[in-house]
């Protein structure tokens, strides 16, 4: 399997200001990727910067092992053969849904054209759609008859910009999913840009998680939930909360949160960590590690609730429990970390 994609120590500037620095990844044919990060990482830029809207100033972007972006080469986007989903879809108001799809493929004979607008339709589940405007749609709709029409013209790579940013969060899950189908039943090669870890960890096969205009770190969302690189990562693919630790002689770390183990064996007595505990990993009841800790804040969520717990130094660490009636704002109970990812300081 060869690399549809291949972006080699990428560098991207507006005028002074570096905003992509030192990117490199690879994506294999066939395989859907999501860049992950918060506003102003970067990760629009990048985009940008592989569908031929922007320059950049330093390594190269391949496509199928052609160059497609350096210094010195630029490849007019139009020529790229990269299909682009806007973040507002960009459709035509005055073109039904079926001239919407057809737009990019308008030099194809008219019955060739008629029957892969007809199978785009029924591929993204809008039969009998075809002949309304996009404002007869709702917001979903819209979402994937903007994918049929980037579909059309069967691109090499599609890049889809926050694709589900003006949806619900129920919808927007659920869209996530049904664009998987859909880019896996066509065998497409695809790039999503979201600040959403739930829609990345959906979507992907791979995962590329940007801070401040570098890759912090690239694998599939389950290692890099499970094994982030650095605490950023964490705090970008989980809620949680990030305290301070030192190692002590017997390899538990001491924590604001009491004595917590760790299977990070490397670090030496006395080291500085970061430590980083989600909402999940901390449960309420006695233990020879247990702290006692007051129950300052309780959203009810159903099943589950989530806790804001105040420490004995004033800090506050959010803890996601299963709802019990007893535990109510104002009680102090004892509680312990019963996992957490430690990082050196």
């Amino acid at each position: 399997m060869h690399p549809i994609l291949s972006i080699g120590n990428l560098q991207c500037r507006y005028g002074e200001q570096v905003v992509i620095e030192s990117v490199s990844f690879a994506l294999q044919e066939g395989e859907i990727a999501c860049l992950l990060g918060p506003s102003g990482c970067g990760k629009t830029t990048l985009l940008h910067a592989i569908a031929g809207f922007q320059p950049v100033t330093e390594g190269s972007i391949q496509l199928s092992g052609e160059v497609i972006s350096s210094p010195e080469i630029q490849v007019p986007a139009e020529r790229r053969k990269i299909g682009v989903v806007f973040q507002d879809y960009a459709l035509f108001p005055h073109l039904t849904v079926e001239q919407n799809i057809a737009f990019g493929i308008q030099s194809m004979p008219k019955s060739e054209r008629q029957s892969r607008t007809q199978s785009l339709l029924q591929l993204v589940r809008l039969e009998g759609f075809g002949q309304q405007y996009p404002h007869q749609l709702s917001g979903g709709q819209q979402q994937r008859v903007a994918l049929a029409r980037a579909l059309a013209p069967r691109p090499k790579l599609l890049l889809l910009d926050e694709p589900f940013s003006n949806l619900d969060t129920e919808l927007r899950r659920s869209l996530a999913s049904e664009v998987r189908r859909i880019l896996k039943q066509t065998g497409t090669s695809a790039l999503l840009v979201t600040h959403d870890r739930n829609e990345a960890f959906v979507a992907a096969d791979k995962l590329g998680v940007m801070g401040e205009g570098q890759l912090l770190q690239w694998d599939t969302p389950e290692q890099v939930y499970q094994a982030p690189a650095n605490a950023d990562v964490a705090r970008l693919t989980g809620s949680g909360n990030l305290l301070t630790g030192v190692v002590t002689d017997n390899r538990l770390v001491q924590t604001p949160m009491g004595l917590m183990n760790t299977t990070e064996n490397t670090l030496q007595p006395g080291t500085r960590v970061k430590v980083f505990v989600r909402s999940g990993g901390i449960e309420i009841g006695e233990h020879e590690y247990a702290v006692p800790v007051l129950i300052a804040e309780r959203d009810f969520l159903g099943e589950q609730c989530l806790y804001q717990l105040t420490l004995t130094d004033g800090q506050t660490v959010e803890a996601s429990l299963p709802a019990q009636p007893e535990l109510s704002s104002g009680v102090s109970v004892p509680a312990r970390v019963t996992r957490a990812l430690v990082f050196p300081a």
